[in-house]
């Protein structure tokens, strides 16, 4: 079974019958973040269409200052949620100063409950990798996976010291280079993430043009293989080992392992 490790499934919009579709058909289990509540309750709205939607609570950093009157409402959503993500910091894209320390709180409200309730966590970090990295230690949290990686390489060396999760994205796809500062450089990452830490993501609905899940995740697999030097279907299987060890032990997502199990 394919695994994608980050997605907004919901996006799919008028398409989602043929992405329901798609992912049944060629077996893709979707992990579905959520930016904000409303679009986290279409995400438990949509995962009742289908057993292959894991959906996921988050807020997305750059909104963190339009939720901070909500923080007690989204601990009680985060405490009940199945895993936390999209969160994080973001000094990328974020356009207000201001709002860091917004997004500082917003972070730290999901990490303390990550850390009460033992959660996996998918992580946004561009442009404040570092800062992430060191909240993370804050917390004691090791169930994690670093989304879109944008940092230093130097940085690199520290996510595999902690032992955490590192998706592959789209951005690694040719397309991108004229995009990403650095890009060529960022390739050499392909080979620095040990096999047992390696997965993979679309961030989708990928556009243009707008693909479905399926073939958006074959096309990275294909690419990290390339990089790496191995084959899809090592990057394939070994990607699904690993989110199947992640989530591995937790009795709230034991009928995700229970369907990777049946594939």
């Amino acid at each position: 079974m394919l695994v994608d490790v980050h997605n907004h499934f919901t996006y799919y919009n008028e398409d989602i019958d043929r992405a329901l579709v798609d992912i049944r058909e060629n077996g893709v289990l979707m992990v579905s973040v959520s930016i904000d509540i409303p679009s986290y309750e279409d995400t438990l709205e949509m995962a009742k269409r289908s057993e292959l939607i894991l959906p996921v609570f988050g807020v997305h950093p750059i909104n963190a200052h339009e939720h901070m009157g909500q923080l007690q409402e989204i601990r009680r959503i985060a405490d009940e949620a199945l895993m936390l993500g999209e969160i994080g910091l973001d000094r990328m894209w974020a356009e207000n100063p201001s709002h860091f320390q917004d997004q500082e709180k917003l972070l730290e409200t999901f990490l303390e409950s990550a850390q009460r309730h033992d959660k996996i966590v998918i992580l946004h970090t561009a442009g404040a990798e570092a800062e992430v990295l060191s909240m993370l230690n804050t917390f004691s949290l090791r169930k994690a996976i670093i989304h879109d990686f944008y940092g230093p390489m130097k940085l690199v060396e520290r996510i595999i010291d902690s032992n955490l999760y590192f998706a592959f994205d789209r951005s690694y796809l040719e397309e991108y280079k004229p995009e990403i500062k650095g890009w060529q450089e960022r390739l050499e990452i392909a080979n620095m993430i040990p096999d047992d830490l390696c997965l993979i993501e679309t961030d989708g609905p990928n556009k243009p043009p707008r693909r479905m899940p399926f073939e958006a995740l074959n096309i990275v697999a294909e690419r990290i293989a390339e990089l790496r030097k191995t084959t899809l279907e090592e990057i394939i299987a070994c990607s699904s080992e690993n989110f199947n060890n992640l989530i591995s032990g937790n009795e709230n997502l034991s009928q995700f392992t229970d369907i990777m199990r049946r594939s």
